[in-house]
């Protein structure tokens, strides 16, 4: 998913835990916007798509395709691992990372999705998909659900991972007035988280 609305905010998240001139690569790159933007703030930024546009900064394959680039300080993957090949992709992160590397996740668990998820998204949503709860686990029954993404990660990332949850379904719509709303009702626990940032560092 290559639309800004997915990695605004993350972008700063990212700047703030990295020092300047950090050499980062961005898993899933889509066009490439977050690569420009993580110039923008003073990165040395490449990104890894297959779908990915011809440009010198970004690499026309898949993560567990990517060499001769050497190491990275970090790794930045938006809404790319649920629905990658998860052990390849994680094996090949590990790989691409130096030592004590960062790991920036932001993705979504569509299990987490639930009649509270689904009153809330029915009336808002004003295209002709199926949001009922049957109709949402048979549209993303092929994707992977959270847990997966973070036990696939975590296998490989020894030290703990920092997890924040966030609101996903306004971005989903492209309603950014919404978000705080659906993310005071995260807050208050009467609607399910369905995004997540996940932070970690690759061991020694």
């Amino acid at each position: 998913m290559a639309d800004s609305r997915w990695w605004k905010d993350f972008d700063a998240v990212i700047a703030a835990a990295l020092p300047a001139g950090s050499r980062v690569l961005d898993v899933g790159c889509g066009d490439g916007g977050l690569v420009s933007r993580l110039g923008e703030l003073g990165f040395d930024a490449v990104g890894a798509d297959p779908a990915a546009p011809a440009h010198p900064r970004l690499i026309r394959e898949p993560v567990e395709q990517v060499k001769g680039q050497g190491t990275f300080d970090a790794i930045v993957a938006v809404m790319a691992f649920h629905h990658a090949r998860l052990e390849a992709a994680a094996s090949a992160i590990t790989r691409l990372l130096c030592p004590r590397g960062r790991l920036f996740v932001y993705d979504f668990d569509w299990s987490a999705y639930d009649d509270r998820a689904a009153a809330w998204l029915v009336p808002r949503d004003p295209s002709d998909a199926d949001n009922s709860l049957a109709g949402w686990r048979r549209e993303h029954n092929d994707l992977h659900r959270g847990m997966t993404i973070k036990d696939a990660l975590g296998a490989k990332f020894t030290v703990p991972f920092v997890e924040v949850r966030r609101p996903y379904l306004a971005r989903m719509l492209g309603r950014a007035d919404l978000e705080a709303a659906e993310h005071a009702l995260i807050d208050a626990q009467v609607l399910p988280a369905l995004g997540f940032w996940l932070i970690a560092e690759k061991a020694d």
